[in-house]
């Protein structure tokens, strides 16, 4: 097991038993990254400016988010997990966390998976710090660095802008994990920015991921009102400060064009034909 520096030790005291093994530590092997996670790494990378810090979750999308990511400068870590790819770009000068206001040159994390090189790499560096939950994930403490990006995945978001996450309609599918927390905290954040990222479509290409109303049973993880960024490999919305009107046509544009005529029909039975009268057309060109 590596030995992390931060609110990670244990004094000898508090210790009853213990018990030695000499079990190898479960590792986890990097995601496979396609084009779409590609095309979504690629949008989301141009929403990083220079010294912005940032919250990546676990998977394909994150890891590809960090391959295009070698030209910017001065990027920071404050984030629930972090996996392989920020070892790269530690090693190569891009993460400093030189510009970060809390706990500056200091990565700060409250999990961490990945290989063994990921361990390795956090065993006793005093660059990495590891602090509970309660601390990492509170959005006051998000808040108190500047430009915080924070980057989330989604099962479905609908036209207003709600984000299921952790369901499949009623099924139960994953915990909420720190998306909300994150969410709030980069809105405290002095220039933060929360993005929702998803690919468009599920079952391979057989159903979209942008829908006009959200499944029955499903739970909403993140309100519409906390969105910001939604962005899939067709591009990026931006919802915060918009109507629901502007929210619609925004996210039908980041929709897979095979599913916009379906959606925008779906949106009239919801709400009516002149709701989108006066941009129907122009939904449908694109």
């Amino acid at each position: 097991m590596p030995r992390t520096h931060g609110d990670s030790f244990i004094h000898v005291s508090e210790i009853d038993v213990v018990v030695e093994s000499d079990t190898d530590i479960i590792e986890l092997q990097p995601p496979s990254i396609g084009p779409v996670e590609e095309a979504i790494g690629k949008h989301i990378a141009g929403l990083v400016d220079d010294g912005s810090c940032l919250q990546l979750g676990i998977g394909g999308i994150p890891d590809a988010v960090l391959l295009f990511l070698h030209e910017k400068n001065d990027l920071g870590i404050h984030t629930e997990m972090f996996s392989e790819g920020v070892v790269d770009l530690y090693d190569e000068g891009v993460i400093t966390n030189a510009r970060k206001n809390l706990h500056r040159d200091k990565m700060v994390a409250n999990f961490l998976m990945g290989t063994r090189r990921l361990y390795d790499f956090v065993d006793d560096n005093p660059a990495v710090n590891m602090f509970p939950v309660s601390y990492v994930n509170d959005p006051y403490v998000i808040g108190e660095n500047d430009n915080v990006v924070a980057i989330n995945s989604a099962i479905e978001v609908d036209l207003m802008g709600q984000v299921v996450a952790d369901s499949i309609g009623p099924v139960q599918f994953t915990g909420i994990g720190g998306q909300v927390d994150f969410v709030r905290g980069a809105a405290r954040s002095k220039g933060g920015k929360s993005i929702i990222a998803l690919p468009a479509t599920a079952r391979h290409g057989e159903v979209s991921r942008i829908v006009a109303k959200i499944a029955d049973g499903a739970a909403i993880t993140t309100m519409r009102a906390d969105v910001d960024y939604v962005v899939t490999e067709f591009g990026v919305a931006k919802l915060k400060g918009r109507t629901l009107r502007e929210r619609a046509f925004a996210l039908l544009d980041i929709a897979d064009p095979r599913f916009r005529d379906e959606i925008v029909e779906q949106l009239k039975a919801l709400k009516g034909e002149t709701w989108l009268r006066r941009r129907e057309p122009a939904l449908r060109k694109g």
